[in-house]
């Protein structure tokens, strides 16, 4: 859901380190010596077992697996534990740990770090004085204040003085292991991080849609609401003609958020619900929380919209495949879970259909890089003489190390394209992260024990107690957006209906155009045309541009309010590992 940012060394040291690693304020791996309590015996009843595998050495699985019940995710959301003998795709695991109702990691572990409710004696984050900035927005400018630090290390230093208090006073969620607290630049940097977003989607409706369509955006995994309420402050303040027709609706899964997200709408404040008066003016009629899942959205929208995912992607559950060395077959991993509750990864051919398309999808991406797996070494490819002596040689691997498939994100991709047909979109995410576990594309997974961050070296972790978190190749989203955005004639949905501008036209907000005489607005906007891939029509598709996180900031953001004396800017220098596409 939301971004972290992580540190590889005591606290004591942050003034050496940068924001621009992973995920909490905390220190490097430690070792764990906890005093062991035996929670599961072997069948003997007289050994301890701790995730305890009888024979390292052993390939064969539990016999019993192939009579273990096929389960999803979703299956598994009404249950309050964790499920034994079943199995399901590395995809489902991952989901049930991180998003189960019950257990999962985002519904007991997990707050978001604000720094307003610690912020001792630090003043408000009230930038340089004036700036054309209005009074009403640097009285609300919480967070820090930056003109008077003297330094970006200083900044460092005092977030891991709030992180440390915000940690151990704040509640809502359970103590103990696994407890983490993330942090996110919309927290670190507001107002000027959500305003930064405001005046990109203001400026882009109104060279292209104002007066004739109504602003409308849809965020997923908003948080405490902190981004809706920044964006809704701008707009009301300085475009007060685009904010009477703006329309702003949350898609969350958690109840817990949505009413964070529901207190801040009324309230200006993400903790109104909670701790009474309103702090700001309230955004409550132009804001709409709509609870579930944005993978389970049925209604389509006719509109022209605005589709946001800051720091989303990165906890979208992805499958593992690893290729035979023998002939570069894909195999798709399923995770059995057996009696005792220990973890065995089974590699079968593939059969899931998301897996099998999203592997045809990029072999006919534009770039030969991408088309294939960086695990296939192409001398191997090019000869099958070459992987059969490979395969021969005593204690060769049959299987190449596991590649992480962001399948979630294709079923995201496929959303937006059948239910948000005017849709333009805007993500922000990690690009690259450190200490991610072995395989390409692996994701980071960690937790908290005892204020201290401990990294692992699996996926295959307790429900519930560890975050993991991927990162995103951007190049390649881009051109798997431009792919899947373009279905063959017969595939395409009937046209909706829409009030579309006449200066704009209908197609303008469209992610797949039909291949013609393209409108002035398309021309305006650098449409890039792609010729569709997936069927057999012919199509031009907008293309996305990825920018680096600070190229983003430094574009749209008052870069002048989070600048330190020493002429740092820590809003731009932080989160150097994150891209946003658009």
């Amino acid at each position: 859901m939301r971004s972290r940012l992580h540190q590889s060394r005591q606290l004591a040291s942050l003034a050496s380190t940068s924001l621009s690693h992973s995920r909490p304020f905390a220190s490097s791996a430690v070792s764990l010596k906890p005093k062991p309590k035996p929670s599961v015996t072997s069948a003997q009843g007289k050994e301890a077992r701790f995730n305890y595998v009888s024979n390292p050495f052993d390939s064969t699985p539990d016999p019993d697996v192939a009579s273990y019940r096929m389960v999803t995710a979703k299956e598994l959301a009404n249950r309050k534990t964790p499920p034994r003998r079943v199995k399901m795709l590395a995809r489902d695991f991952i989901d049930d740990c991180l998003y189960n109702p019950h257990y999962g990691y985002f519904s007991t572990q997990a707050v978001i770090f604000d720094p307003d409710e610690v912020a001792g004696k630090q003043g408000k984050g009230k930038g340089v004085a004036g700036a054309g900035v209005g009074a009403g927005t640097l009285a609300r400018a919480a967070g820090f204040d930056f003109p008077k630090m003297r330094s970006s290390t200083e900044f460092e230093f005092e977030i891991a003085r709030r992180y440390g208090e915000f940690e151990g006073t704040t509640g809502g969620v359970s103590s103990g292991p696994g407890r983490q607290v993330w942090h996110t630049p919309t927290e670190l940097f507001k107002p000027w991080y959500g305003r930064a977003i405001a005046r990109f989607l203001v400026s882009e409706y109104k060279l292209n849609l104002y007066p004739y369509e109504d602003l409308i955006i849809y965020e997923i995994g908003a948080g405490n609401g902190t981004l809706m309420g920044d964006i809704l402050d701008y707009i009301a303040d300085e475009e007060p003609e685009v904010y009477e027709r703006t329309r702003y609706r949350i898609v969350e899964i958690s109840e817990r958020l949505q009413g964070l997200q529901k207190g801040r709408a009324r309230g200006g404040d993400g903790k109104a619900s909670l701790k009474g008066p309103a702090k700001r003016k309230g955004h409550a009629d132009k804001v709409e929380v709509l609870g579930g899942s944005i993978f389970d959205w049925e209604r389509v929208v006719p509109e022209p919209c605005f589709f946001l995912a800051m720091e989303v992607l990165d906890n979208f559950s992805h499958d593992v495949v690893r290729y035979t060395t023998v002939d570069h077959e894909a195999h798709q991993c399923v995770v059995a879970v057996d009696s005792t509750g220990d973890y065995t990864e089974l590699y079968e051919p593939v059969s899931d259909p998301l897996i099998a398309r999203y592997l045809q999808l990029r072999s006919r991406l534009p770039s030969p890089r991408q088309r294939r797996s960086d695990l296939l070494n192409p001398l191997l490819a090019a000869s099958p003489l070459l992987r059969k002596i490979y395969s021969s040689i005593p204690f060769a691997p049959n299987l190449t190390p596991p590649e992480f498939l962001p399948t979630k994100q294709l079923m995201l991709l496929d959303i937006l394209r059948d239910k948000f047909p005017h849709h333009r979109i805007l993500f922000s995410d990690f690009s690259s992260l450190p200490d991610a576990i072995p395989g390409k594309t692996a994701p980071v997974v960690q937790t908290r024990y005892e204020g201290e961050t401990v990294a692992c070296t699996t996926y295959l972790v307790q429900p519930g107690f560890f975050d993991i978190f991927f990162p995103t190749d951007f190049h390649l989203l881009r051109d798997l957006y431009s792919l899947v955005m373009s279905p063959s004639p017969s595939a395409q949905p009937a046209p909706i209906a829409s009030s579309a501008s006449p200066r704009v036209g209908a197609d303008y907000f469209s992610p797949h155009v039909r291949r013609g005489a393209p409108s002035p607005a398309l021309e305006a906007t650098k449409v890039l045309s792609r010729r569709g891939e997936e069927g057999s029509g012919k199509v031009a598709v907008r293309g996305l541009t990825v920018l680096e996180h600070g190229e983003f900031l430094e574009r749209w953001g008052e870069t002048e309010m989070t600048r330190v004396r020493d002429g740092s800017n820590p809003m731009l220098d932080s989160y150097r590992n994150a891209a946003f596409i658009l």
